[in-house]
């Protein structure tokens, strides 16, 4: 279905020097609850924006209004890279109660959801929607190569421009936010250096490391990962529930891997694929992370039914934020490029040196592996590449002590550095994951309130959602 089917997009011309712009209801929102009372609109930006080129891509931007008087505007800046907007909406409800008084804008990040996309498979309309597959994904590499300038203009900074020229256009009275999360707060963090960008304030979920921080780069996923599911183990010293303590439950799962890693050697029914990646996976959810103890204990005694149910849950918990958003999804080659330009420090690491890396691992993930040998263009890094701001507006940053995305110390040691540029406050949730406004709600609202009256002090704080509760039962 072309997206003139799904949603009316207005444009919004720029004449005169001046924006003018306008929102309409948008066609899906009776589709979807939560979308009901979303406008949408259409912009065109620069393809580069410091070039003297005409060409243009266009930006996808849904905004819902503030369920109060509105008393200025919340910018919701996805993850990824790669992500678009949609991976908020299924959550847009706890953004909208925690933000009463304040408009909320969603967009689509250049190169994902409904914006302009890297390839003409990444389409709506196209064979699977915005996934490429098939003869797409050599068209698409055909298409990159043959247009250099248009695959490196899907940089960082230019999204970070983009994010500046929308606020500045698209906003309206009242005070600024933004918040982002994840990979969204490398960009935010990109715009803040930019010269005329203004905010009132940022919320920054699940901080990434700094751009140069060797330890916990994305190249060194697997080690995190690892690093985040023996200390959670560790957990089981503390509590007698477990029946033996971690370094026992380390040792047992160590003897598990020295077999197999090999999901259809435990069980027949399981899909073909790593149980390191699929443990890791569980340390993202808090109510099937707190059934690995079980899990590990089970599958000791031969016994695999704990390990197919948890990965039948996972499967249905992701399904959960996608009931059909038509710009849902991640778009792999806006994740390679980027990632590859500028969030690799081991650029040069093989697929057969990140196997050796990983084989004493007890938790790991396929983004290591998914990053070597890259076969995509790559852009140049530029001045802003591994600087901070200079300044920043007051900001918060709330973050899972136990992260397996973005892992805990580095994003301590990057907020240290961003405190001495600004008013900063560290909201830690306990044994919290990653993206704590989905995570840990009850925090993440508390403390939001308590950011835009400028109250904000760095705490720690226990969400029920995400604290950690083994699920002894079958022990």
């Amino acid at each position: 279905m072309a997206i003139r089917k799904i949603i009316f997009l207005v444009c919004v011309l720029l004449t005169q020097g001046s924006w003018a712009n306008e929102f309409s209801q948008c066609e899906d929102a009776d589709q979807f609850p939560e979308l009901n009372d979303s406008l949408c609109g259409s912009v065109s930006v620069p393809l580069l924006h410091e070039a003297k080129n005409d060409r243009t891509i266009e930006l996808f931007v849904r905004k819902f209004p503030a369920l109060q008087q509105s008393q200025g505007q919340l910018w919701l800046v996805a993850g990824g890279p790669g992500e678009s907007g949609a991976s908020f909406y299924s959550t847009i409800n706890t953004f909208r109660e925690s933000f009463a008084s304040l408009d909320i804008f969603v967009a689509d990040h250049r190169g994902a959801g409904f914006s302009s996309s890297i390839c003409r498979g990444e389409n709506v309309d196209s064979i699977a929607g915005k996934v490429l597959v098939g003869e797409e994904w050599g068209q698409c590499f055909l298409q990159m190569y043959s247009d250099l300038e248009y695959v490196s203009a899907f940089s960082i900074t230019n999204a970070a421009k983009d994010l500046q020229l929308l606020m500045k256009s698209l906003g309206g009275s009242g005070q600024n936010f933004i918040y982002a999360v994840s990979y969204g707060t490398q960009l935010v963090l990109r715009a803040s250096q930019l010269k005329g960008f203004e905010v009132d304030g940022l919320i920054l979920d699940s901080l990434v490391p700094m751009q140069d921080d060797q330890a916990f780069d994305l190249s060194q996923r697997s080690k995190v990962v690892d690093i985040v599911g023996k200390d959670l183990l560790s957990k089981c010293d503390h509590l007698k529930a477990c029946g033996v303590d971690g370094e026992q439950m380390k040792a047992s799962l160590s003897k598990l891997l020295a077999k197999s890693n090999n999901l259809q050697d435990f069980s027949a029914s399981l899909p073909n694929g790593s149980l390191t990646n699929t443990l890791g996976m569980m340390l993202d959810i808090p109510h099937i992370r707190n059934q690995l103890p079980a899990i590990i204990q089970s599958l000791a005694n031969n016994d695999a039914s704990q390990l197919v149910s948890a990965v039948a849950e996972i499967e249905s918990y992701y399904a959960q934020f996608n009931p059909g958003y038509n710009n849902f999804g991640s778009s792999i080659p806006l994740v390679q490029i980027i990632t590859a330009s500028e969030n690799n420090l081991r650029p040069q690491l093989t697929k057969a040196e990140v196997n050796q890396e990983q084989t004493d691992l007890l938790f790991t993930s396929p983004l290591p592996s998914l990053m070597a040998e890259n076969s995509m263009p790559t852009y140049d890094k530029d001045a802003f590449y591994a600087a901070l701001p200079k300044t920043l507006p007051r900001t918060m940053v709330i973050h899972g002590s136990l992260d397996p995305k973005t892992h805990f110390k580095g994003a301590v040691a990057h907020s240290d550095e961003l405190a001495k540029r600004g008013k900063l406050a560290l909201i830690t949730i306990v044994d919290g994951v990653h993206f704590s406004a989905l995570n840990a709600p009850k925090c993440f609202k508390q403390h939001a309130q308590l950011f835009v009256s400028n109250e904000a002090k760095s705490v720690t704080c226990h969400d029920p959602s995400s604290l950690v509760r083994f699920n002894t039962k079958s022990f």
